[in-house]
C-alpha cells in the first residue's frame, strides 16, 4: 500500500498553515503582553498621583481641625473677642474647603483619566473571537 500523493500536498499545507497560526498567536499574545504592562505603569502613575493629592489634603484637614480646635477653645474659653476666634474659626473653615476642594478635583481626574486595563482586556476579547472563527477544525 503506497502514499497517497494527493494527502501529502495537503497535510504539508495544513501543517504551514498551523505555523503561521502559532506564529499569530505569539506575536498577538506577546503585544497584548505589552499592552496590559504599559496600561498597568499608567494606572500605577493615576493611583499614586491620587494617593499624593489625597494625602496632602488629608494633612491639610488635620491642620484645619487643629485651628478649628483652637477657635473652639477660644470661643468656649470665655475670651469672647471676635477678633481673635472669628479669624481663626474663619481661617480653620478655608483650610477644610480647600482641602475637601482639592480632593474632590483630585478624584475627578483620577475618574475621568483612569483607563485600567480596559484597552487589553476588549482586545483579549477581540482576539478569542478571531480565535474561534479562524482556529481549524471549526
Amino acid at each position: 500500500m503506497s502514499p497517497d500523493p494527493d494527502v501529502e500536498p495537503l497535510l504539508a499545507g495544513l501543517n504551514a498553515r498551523l505555523r503561521e497560526l502559532a506564529g499569530e498567536l505569539r506575536a498577538l499574545v506577546s503585544a497584548r503582553w505589552q499592552l496590559a504592562r504599559l496600561e498597568a505603569a499608567e494606572a500605577w502613575k493615576q493611583f499614586r498621583r491620587l494617593a499624593i493629592a489625597l494625602a496632602a489634603s488629608f494633612c491639610v484637614v488635620l491642620i484645619a481641625l487643629g485651628v478649628l480646635l483652637v477657635a473652639a477653645g477660644d470661643a468656649l474659653g470665655g475670651t469672647w473677642g471676635w477678633p481673635r476666634w472669628a479669624w481663626l474659626l474663619g481661617g480653620g473653615v478655608l483650610l477644610l474647603l480647600l482641602a475637601a476642594g482639592a480632593a474632590g478635583l483630585a478624584w475627578q481626574r483620577f475618574r475621568r483619566g483612569f483607563v485600567g486595563l480596559t484597552e487589553s482586556l476588549e482586545e483579549v476579547h477581540e482576539d478569542l473571537v478571531w480565535l474561534r472563527e479562524h482556529w481549524p477544525g471549526r
